[in-house]
């Protein structure tokens, strides 16, 4: 383990020079950073008001420029040139002009009211943050225009980690040990060395194709559904497949402390409920044509748990009142009570059949036992007579 100074001399280093300077004019002094300005934003009313903001600080008010020269054509250029610039946006529909509109917020983008100051800043904007459309600069004598056309490419997929669009503010915070993710593609692209700004980037290809703006990766970054609930699914929840499940335990359990809470019925009326809603809500049974089969279907995974807790009766009542409401007929009754009689007889029978079961066993042990002794005798006489058969023929043969 490295000590903690020396962490710093296996990587890059970052070395600057600090200067402090009273003089707000002074070349040196980085610009100030200033907030993006909108359309509706304050800062930009007070910048038009005259005499609002001093001629000395008119430089850290600006945006950084790169180099000198840069900042003397800034201050070279007259406000009026700027406002003067009025840029026409022409919406294309398969290559057919369907409206043209005159911009008349100078460099504020139309979409979202951003002011980039520059044509090239709006364009880059355009092209990058409204990816929806296509964007095409085009001279015009009067300022500029630009040509909007639908971009087919466009599928609006969300690049980042699709749990971070539902994730509550402070998830980060409330974490008290490893937390399941989910897996997440990004693509990484090697560009070359970022050439000199120009407009020409945005100019029509002179082959007359609309470039296309296609995102890298689409269709890995994607967040699913409950289907349900349409609660989102939690990384921890992939590996299951909730759609096969009905019912699943938080509900089972809100159904049961529901029945629970009834003072109207009594606890055989109780124990059928039970069993007769979760049963519904495991197969999924909703119209009333599938309440005679759901009712058949109920005797055969349940009629052993109705007999053994002696819930007949209260089940017989259940199967009335379903007939009351037309949900099932007189036959599906007779059938399911049979069937319910049958199985009891059975239980009953077995019940019966398993003491005698239990003597008729002790008596084959018996009888088994009796037969292996008696073969064993057998067996030894065998073996008696045989060598005695050859203990005389030895003697004969002396």
């Amino acid at each position: 383990r490295l000590p903690p100074f020396e962490t710093f001399s296996q990587g890059p280093t970052l070395q600057f020079t600090l200067r402090w300077t009273g003089e707000t004019n002074d070349k040196s002094t980085a610009p100030i950073a200033k907030p993006l300005a909108t359309r509706n934003s304050e800062s930009l009313h007070q910048e038009n008001k005259p005499g609002s903001v001093k001629p000395t600080q008119t430089i850290a008010v600006k945006e950084s420029l790169t180099t000198d020269l840069q900042t003397r054509k800034e201050k070279d250029t007259p406000n009026e040139n700027r406002q003067k610039l009025r840029i026409f946006y022409q919406f294309l529909y398969n290559n057919n002009t369907r409206q043209q509109t005159e911009a008349r917020d100078d460099l504020h983008c139309p979409w979202c009211t951003l002011n980039c100051r520059k044509l090239y800043s709006l364009l880059k904007h355009l092209k990058l943050c409204h990816s929806r459309f296509i964007f095409n600069y085009v001279y015009h004598p009067k300022g500029a225009r630009i040509d909007v056309s639908i971009n087919e490419c466009y599928d609006g997929s969300y690049a980042g980690n699709p749990q971070d669009i539902h994730r509550q503010p402070g998830f980060a915070f409330s974490r008290n040990g490893p937390v399941k993710r989910t897996p997440i593609t990004h693509i990484l692209v090697c560009r070359p060395k970022r050439t000199k700004a120009s407009m020409s980037e945005f100019l029509e290809s002179e082959d007359g194709e609309v470039e296309q703006q296609r995102t890298y990766s689409s269709g890995h970054n994607r967040l699913y559904f409950h289907s349900d609930t349409c609660l989102p699914l939690r990384p921890q929840e992939m590996e299951v497949d909730s759609e096969d499940e009905k019912d699943p335990e938080w509900l089972r359990e809100k159904t049961i402390t529901q029945i629970e809470e009834f003072s109207d019925v009594n606890e055989g009326e109780k124990e059928v409920m039970k069993l007769w809603n979760l049963h519904v809500m495991k197969h999924g049974f909703i119209a009333d044509n599938q309440m005679n089969h759901a009712c058949m279907l109920f005797v055969e995974n349940y009629g052993q748990k109705i007999i053994k807790k002696n819930l007949c009766r209260n089940f017989m009542l259940h199967l009335v009142s379903m007939h009351d409401f037309n949900l099932i007929s007189i036959m599906s009754i007779d059938k399911a009570v049979t069937k319910l009689r049958e199985m009891q007889q059975k239980l009953e029978k077995g019940e019966s059949a398993s003491p005698a079961n239990e003597e008729i066993t002790e008596e084959q042990n018996g009888t088994a036992n009796g037969f292996s002794e008696i073969n064993s005798r057998e067996k030894a006489l065998e073996t008696d007579s045989v060598s005695g058969v050859s203990k005389q023929s030895k003697k004969q043969k002396l």
